[in-house]
């Protein structure tokens, strides 16, 4: 099971050694806030970089028209 929580910068290095330190905690570590961690977009941004999908041509007129439907 992996558990996701929102530290407070100051408090990181705490919580780290905190965390360590319970016996049943195998790892933890510190993920930047600009890393992406959902895997299903992990996988969609490497099926993009490995050309298994294209990307679909869409004008900024039709994207703006999408994002405010």
């Amino acid at each position: 099971m992996k558990i996701m929580l929102d530290v407070k910068d100051d408090k990181s290095e705490f919580a780290l050694e905190f965390f360590k330190s319970i016996s049943f905690i195998k790892k933890s570590k510190a993920i930047p806030k600009n890393e992406i961690t959902n895997p299903v977009i992990l996988k969609s941004i490497e099926e993009f970089e490995t050309k298994k999908t294209k990307s679909t041509p869409i004008s900024l007129k039709e994207l703006k028209k999408f994002l405010n439907a």
